[in-house]
């Protein structure tokens, strides 16, 4: 863009030359009057020139200055004012008087301001030195001094006056270009405006509901209305099928259309095939005229169509596609759809794979479920055989009725060994899906620790070996008597079972918010690679011993669920100087029941 063709120097020449019209009609005025106060012969020809300066000032007036190029406008003004100076000149060369410098001086001046062309400019000048010597000539004589000396200051007058209007030039060229910088960062942030208004309706499209089916024809509407179209929709892409399978609902004229499952490989022609493999924005207007076969034209019955891939990072998951538009589409229908296909992918992709992981979870919470309930129910089935069979061996071992054969004495100890050990398994499978199942009944018992302790270890086998150190303040503890027996019972048997021959002790603290129980032994300890794992289920310490000593390794597991359901938590560390510590640490809290 030219200066001279710049909103700004246009805006400024247009006030100056109404300034200017303003001023030579009211000069004009004054030549007739003054024409009229002539002699009839001087008049009439007088008459004859202020008849053609009416004619011309009316044609400045009516010319449409705002449309004319900035060359041609120059020229213009500048015969404007080369008129205005030969009409000066006829006034001035009939009358008697002297010339006045400001007359011819005012018409540089106007002509600068303006900030004409240099030519024009330099035309106007010359024309006015030329036109004041003459009238300063005729009146006062060509070779006085004084003469000399009053066009030598009027020619360095009209010399400034070009300065100025150099000057005048170089401030609006100057204005000029920061208004176009002003305009191009205005435009800039319209676009930005625009972007973001886009953006904020894909947000609030985000925010229209929680599930894939109400985002989607929201987020679908709002692109579809960007762009004027009446119609929108997705494809996906399927990559075990290597197809486009369409989303539902779809948007339809502001409404939500259920859709019937619809289909295209890849390999078949169409737009949005198309722009998935190239992942560039393409557009069809009049189909009906073109040799393009589109089957999701056909089927929504549409002349005109747009389209745009769905990219995520690097990765196309598929197309938008809008349709019907009253017009045709543009390119900036385009770069719209392509400014809100980013957000918009990252918001289908995401909740499509969130609803696939809800699906996935809720599907394993169902598997989860059916485990549970199917270890119970074996659990309880199991139980009930299984007790008879114990007290069959039980009454087997009765010295009346124990067979005097060593052997089968041997079996009979076996059968019941194996069968209370079958029994603890029962148990810790029925406790370990009452854990996972968060239907564990918690029953909490103010416990005198001392009495509880005793009792329970001379219900184990070598509880006798364990030496117990207790705080009198811990005497007072609120949990579960089951629950904590069943804890204790499983650190001082793995203590025991895998401690060797080393002392087992249960130490009791009391702070001021907990209680703590540890069960310390000064065995060979758990090693290091085990120390993050052994609180999992079926995780063996030590997996060779366990086929002598026993073990499911659903102990430890068993252990800190029930701590958990008292509120309570579990930890492991290592004993100084050799050994494994497991410290149970429970709240200080009312007696009161709860369920878990």
């Amino acid at each position: 863009m030219s200066v001279q063709n710049s909103r700004p120097i246009i805006d400024y020449r247009i006030r100056i030359i109404n300034t200017g019209l303003i001023l030579s009609w009211f000069a004009l005025v004054i030549l007739v009057l003054w024409t009229i106060r002539l002699e009839s012969e001087e008049r009439t020809a007088t008459l004859v020139a202020v008849g053609a300066l009416t004619v011309g000032l009316i044609a400045l007036t009516l010319i449409p200055w705002k449309k004319l190029e900035s060359a041609l406008t120059d020229w213009l003004i500048a015969l404007w004012c080369v008129s205005a100076l030969i009409a000066q000149l006829v006034v001035v060369l009939r009358s008697p008087h002297t010339p006045t410098v400001i007359g011819f001086l005012i018409v540089p001046f106007f002509a600068a301001a303006t900030a004409i062309a240099i030519r024009p400019l330099m035309a106007v000048g010359a024309t006015s030195i030329a036109a004041y010597a003459i009238a300063l000539g005729e009146s006062s004589g060509y070779a006085t001094a004084s003469s000399s000396t009053s066009i030598l200051a009027f020619v360095g007058a009209t010399v400034f006056v070009v300065l100025i209007s150099l000057g005048i030039r170089s401030q609006i060229q100057e204005s000029s270009h920061r208004y176009d910088e002003l305009a191009s960062r205005e435009s800039e942030l319209a676009g930005h405006e625009q972007e973001l208004a886009r953006l904020y309706d894909v947000s609030l499209a985000i925010g229209a509901g929680t599930k894939l089916n109400e985002v989607l024809p929201e987020l679908v509407g709002r692109v579809a209305d960007s762009v004027g179209a009446r119609i929108g929709l997705v494809m996906l892409y399927e990559p075990a099928e290597e197809n486009l399978a369409l989303m539902s609902p779809i948007w339809v004229s502001g409404h939500t259309v259920p859709a019937e499952e619809f289909i295209i490989g890849l390999n078949q022609p169409g737009l949005a095939q198309r722009v998935f493999m190239s992942g560039d924005a393409a557009m069809v207007n009049g189909l009906s005229e073109s040799n393009e076969v589109d089957a999701i034209a056909r089927e929504l019955e549409a002349e005109r169509i747009a389209a745009v891939s769905l990219r995520v990072e690097d990765h196309i998951i598929g197309v938008l596609l809008v349709g019907d538009k009253k017009g045709p589409f543009t390119e900036d229908d385009l770069k719209t759809l392509e400014s809100v296909a980013a957000p918009a992918a990252l918001v289908l992709n995401q909740m499509t794979r969130y609803e696939e992981a809800k699906a996935s979870g809720e599907r394993m919470a169902e598997l989860a479920q059916m485990k549970t309930d199917f270890v119970s129910v074996v659990s309880h089935e199991l139980r009930t055989p299984l007790t008879s069979i114990i007290g069959a061996l039980s009454t087997l071992q009765r010295p009346e009725l124990l067979p005097k054969d060593s052997r089968a004495q041997q079996l009979i100890d076996m059968a019941a060994k194996q069968s209370h050990r079958l029994r603890t398994l029962i148990d810790d499978l029925l406790v370990m899906s009452r854990i996972e199942a968060s239907s564990l009944p918690v029953r909490q018992t103010k416990i005198d620790l001392d009495a509880f302790l005793t009792e329970l270890l001379q219900s184990l086998p070598n509880g006798d070996e364990v030496a117990l150190d207790l705080d009198p303040a811990a005497q007072g503890l609120v949990a579960d008597p089951d629950h904590l027996a069943r804890v204790i019972t499983n650190l001082v048997e793995n203590a025991l079972k895998y401690g060797g021959d080393s002392q087992v002790e249960i130490v009791a603290t009391a702070m001021r918010s907990e209680t703590r129980l540890s069960v310390v032994d000064h065995g060979p300890g758990i090693p290091y690679e085990k120390h993050a794992v052994i609180f999992e289920r079926f995780t063996l310490l030590q997996p060779h011993a366990t086929r002598s000593k026993g073990g499911t390794g659903l102990g430890l597991s068993i252990v800190k669920g029930l701590a958990e359901a008292m509120r309570g938590r579990v930890w492991f560390e290592p004993t100084v100087g050799g050994g494994a510590t497991f410290t149970l640490a429970l709240p200080a809290q009312e007696v009161g029941d709860a369920e878990v």
